[in-house]
């Protein structure tokens, strides 16, 4: 068929737009054109294989005992078939012999309104709501008899005209009760008990669940035909009418609680009997979308129900994702039991793509292989295979897929011969790449701006224009902060290994010209890229890419870019450590020839217990405190050059000196040489700016470039291991560490103090 034929969406025998509606579809009205529903067909998995055991479980008469109540989770990702499941179990259950059963299609905020509105229950329905009065009748049987029960040692003589108790013993009138022979009205009626006090028992014994003085009266009018419809009315979420005001029910069923505590009281009924009551509740995951007020009161009155059906025999099957059912306390996840749907292998898949082209599965041997592989026609095994890895198995996305997929192969005369893989290939593309460039360029703008991110001024890798980068685009080149570099580049769907090769080598260009500590790349998919593409981009480009999707997109790319920007800021720590590293090594290479010279003289140092300190540089024009301070730190670290040559020192075989060091203390000490170089540079800078600043006004400019000098020689000694000159001492007696960590701000202070001094 052609794409855009006008039968198409009649004559293609997949769903538009896959939707499963929980509950019964006939309020809708049935489909007028064959194929023409969201599609429902059902392939058997061992998920809903173990969701049905459960429910049958549960349906189970058990001789001996209560029912025993359970709450299922069906929990799992979109489109993986939540709503499908829960809709296999309502079919399942909707008969009239059936449990009775609520049905919420998904939570809203106005509670008031969904209850009264689209809750499904008991109430639809003529049988349904006879067969409520009747077990709330069974109940007030019940109370009655307990009531009976408490006089059982009296008996009553005569014979009263509505009915026949003659001389039976009250424990025969109590058991009559229960087993429905006689009429509790009648026997309230006959004994000449108060109805109010028959009323307070009912009270009382809902105690137990919740609101019970309002449902108790409302059961117990519920028996009066002058008041059953009433009743009803009020029941389903509509205001009390005015009788029922003058008997204490003053308000309607409406808010989270009041709704939970109606589905709690009237599941509590069945329960009390040992009835199946059954309660769906799909897409509970929007309650997330709540403001935070409603939905901790939904998440309170959700787990009091949950308790409630657990505890008194009913069955509570609810969908939700996974961070649904994290909004719940650990409590609620130990009381329910968890099925999470899997996504669908090729098999599974074939079976679904079979269940609506309706040609049932063609074999076909796999040479060599032994096994038996089966596809439905006109989707050939490769086509299968393709479209389960593409779609990563999730349903939903099967039936998209193939519904577009069976437009594209059309031969124009309504006929689908074969749909090949290059098909399902274009289907995905033109399902997913829908967006033009523009919008998700223009998206990301608004990111960028948002984030008050700093574009660099110059690319730091120049354009080669559209047509040797094909569909990649570079959107920005953002400079974090100085000589590094984030660059947002833009592709569309990235589906076979050709796509992934593509970017890959493109990326790696751009990153090529670069440090690669002062490079992060953002890949933008505006389009689809499958699980198992992008961990294989994420592994060839270091970082996860990012699919674009309407919605919360700004931000995400905005969360994206402070992960890298802290990764770029931890490759350049990592680049600098690295790079002083290699300066100490280059030191000590250079003091290599003098190691010679110290081996010699090292024992004569020893013995006379003297060493003799290193010179300094000759006299500079910095102010007496600051050249004193700088002498200070010289002394010390020529102090700590002789404590550890002289810690290393030894004699060799023969008697001679030996150096008997290891890599630390060659650290140490190659540390110690390249402090001194460091802090002679240092003392050399201050002094030059000292002499220019001395010879008029100080200047803005001046005063930078003095802390710049300061700056320099601090960061220089912060990446060093200065602690490794010397061990901690009392913090009264000054170390070599301690001398140079704090050099550079005595000397800003003492060369601030001497310039600014009239």
């Amino acid at each position: 068929m052609a794409a855009n034929s006008a039968d198409t969406w009649y004559s293609n025998p997949f769903p538009l737009v896959p939707v499963v509606r929980l509950g019964p579809s006939a309020d809708l009205g049935e489909a007028p054109v064959e194929a023409a529903d969201s599609g429902n067909a059902h392939v058997s998995t061992p998920f809903l294989e173990d969701l049905e055991y459960l429910v049958r479980d549960y349906l189970r008469d058990r001789p001996r005992g209560r029912r025993r109540g359970r709450a299922i989770a069906v929990v799992g990702e979109f489109g993986l078939g939540k709503s499908h499941a829960a809709r296999e179990v309502c079919n399942a259950l909707a008969r009239p012999d059936g449990p009775a059963m609520w049905i919420v299609d998904e939570p809203v905020q106005d509670f008031g309104r969904m209850y009264r509105d689209r809750l499904r229950g008991p109430a639809d329905t003529p049988e349904g709501k006879a067969a409520f009065e009747e077990l709330v009748r069974d109940y007030y049987a019940h109370v009655t008899a307990a009531r009976v029960g408490e006089r059982s040692s009296d008996t009553r003589p005569g014979r009263p005209d509505d009915i026949p108790l003659g001389d039976i013993a009250l424990d025969d009138i109590a058991t009559g009760l229960r087993d429905r022979v006689l009429d509790p009205d009648k026997v309230v009626s006959a004994l000449r008990y108060d109805p109010e006090v028959m009323h307070a028992d009912l009270r009382v014994t809902l105690s137990e669940v919740t609101e019970h003085r309002r449902f108790a009266t409302a059961f117990a009018l519920l028996q009066d035909p002058r008041f059953s419809s009433m009743v009803w009315a009020w029941l389903t979420g509509d205001e009390p009418a005015p009788q029922l005001r003058e008997r204490g029910i003053k308000d309607a069923v409406t808010g989270i609680d009041p709704v939970f505590d109606a589905l709690a009281v009237q599941g509590f009924l069945h329960g009390r009997f040992d009835k199946p009551y059954v309660l769906l509740i799909d897409s509970l995951e929007k309650v997330l979308d709540w403001p935070e007020d409603s939905r901790r009161t939904f998440v309170d009155a959700f787990e009091r129900l949950v308790n409630v059906y657990v505890s008194q025999g009913g069955l509570l099957v609810f969908c939700t994702s996974p961070s649904g059912l994290n909004a719940f306390r650990p409590s609620l996840h130990e009381r329910v039991v968890q099925l999470w749907p899997t996504r669908f292998t090729s098999e599974l898949t074939a079976d679904l793509v079979a269940e609506y082209v309706g040609s049932g599965a063609r074999p076909d041997a796999v040479q060599g292989t032994g096994s038996i592989e089966r596809w439905p026609a006109p989707f050939g095994s490769e086509s299968v295979a393709i479209l389960q890895e593409l779609t990563g198995g999730v349903p939903r996305e099967i039936l998209k897929t193939c519904h577009r997929a069976w437009q594209l192969s059309g031969d124009g005369g309504g006929t689908v011969r074969e749909v090949t893989p290059a098909t399902v290939l274009r289907a995905v593309r033109a399902l997913h790449g829908n967006v033009s460039e523009e919008q998700v360029l223009s998206t990301i703008h608004d990111a960028v701006a948002v984030g008050q991110w700093r574009i660099a001024s110059v690319d730091p890798v120049p354009a080669r224009g559209p047509a040797a980068d094909g569909p990649l685009v570079v959107a920005y080149w953002l400079e974090p902060f100085p000589n590094a570099y984030i660059a947002i580049v833009v592709t569309s769907s990235v589906l076979v290994a050709d796509d992934q090769e593509r970017i890959t080598a493109r990326v790696r260009a751009l990153r090529g010209t670069l440090h690669p500590a002062r490079a992060e790349v953002l890949l933008v998919v505006n389009g689809h890229v499958s699980r198992t593409m992008r961990d294989r981009l994420a592994r060839s480009l270091g970082s996860q890419p990012l699919l674009y999707r309407p919605g919360d997109f700004e931000q995400a790319v905005n969360e994206a870019l402070d992960r890298l920007r802290a990764r770029l800021t931890e490759l350049r720590k990592e680049a600098d450590l690295a790079e002083l590293t290699s300066e100490l090594r280059g030191a000590l290479g250079e003091h290599s020839s003098q190691l010679g010279l110290l081996r010699r003289t090292v024992s004569d140092l020893a013995r006379r217990d003297l060493v003799a300190a290193a010179p300094g540089p000759a006299r500079t024009a910095l102010p007496d405190p600051v050249e004193g301070r700088f002498e200070e730190v010289f002394s010390l670290l020529d102090a700590a050059v002789e404590r550890l040559a002289g810690g290393s020192s030894g004699a060799g075989p023969d008697g001679s000196p030996s150096l008997r060091a290891g890599r630390a203390d060659l650290a140490a000490l190659g540390c110690a040489t390249l402090v001194r170089q460091l802090t002679e540079r240092f003392r050399a800078g201050a002094d030059a700016w000292f002499r220019a600043a001395s010879s008029g006004v100080r200047s803005e400019e001046q005063w930078a470039g003095l802390r710049r000098v300061c700056r320099e020689y601090e960061t220089a000694v912060e990446v060093l291991p200065v602690q490794s000159l010397g061990v901690s001492g009392p913090v009264h007696r000054p170390t070599a560490a301690r001398a140079v960590e704090a050099l550079a701000d005595e000397v800003w202070g003492g060369l601030v103090s001497a310039v600014r001094a009239p």
